[in-house]
């Protein structure tokens, strides 16, 4: 593969990224050619070392990608979950061995998310249950139980759906980076092996 080629390969697989970054993406490959030239490579052989255009672009696209800050300086979901399907893209190992396990941990983070404030509806249910029940008590039963039981219990549920929304913000953060840094690792290893 020629200069040419090279830079028209990584040019196309660039298009997303911001005009400013891709230039100067372009400009650092241009000068690979351009050193490797004064050493008396030919541009075959400077290509060749450099890998493959097609991995190296998509790597930066990746990059792009997660380093897109949102105002608080943090590595927005939505663009974590574009950089895993761009990093899919690249190897079928991963779509294999990678999107499988990254689907199913999405689907059990959202269903954490649906418990923590179900917990918290329940702990408020069972705290206004003895007022309802004495309200309406042909429709809502008590079961027995005592009300001062009731109410304590329903302020410990609501208070540990609380807990588990505000543990479920910072697992979900943690997630976040960790399939950040893992989609970054990963599209580095596959354009050095490509």
């Amino acid at each position: 593969m020629n200069k040419a080629r090279f830079i028209a390969e990584l040019r196309r697989t660039l298009g997303r990224m911001p005009e400013k970054e891709r230039t100067e993406v372009l400009y650092d490959y241009e000068e690979h050619f351009r050193m490797g030239a004064a050493d008396g490579r030919t541009e075959e052989q400077i290509a060749a070392s450099l890998g493959n255009p097609r991995a190296l672009g998509a790597s930066y696209a990746i990059d792009t990608l997660l380093e897109m800050p949102k105002e608080g300086g943090a590595v927005r979901a939505a663009s974590v979950v574009r950089a895993v399907f761009a990093s899919v893209s690249l190897t079928f190992f991963n779509a294999i061995f990678v999107l499988g396990p990254f689907l199913g941990l999405v689907v059990l983070m959202i269903a954490m998310w649906a418990v923590a404030p179900a917990l918290a509806l329940s702990g408020v249910a069972l705290f206004f249950a003895p007022i309802a029940g004495a309200i309406l008590p042909a429709w809502i039963s008590t079961g027995g139980l005592s009300t001062a039981f009731l109410m304590f219990a329903g302020i410990g549920l609501a208070g540990l759906g609380m807990l588990a929304g505000i543990g479920m913000w910072q697992l979900s953060r943690l997630f976040v980076k960790m399939i950040a840094a893992y989609v970054r690792f990963n599209a580095r290893v596959v354009a050095r092996r490509k």
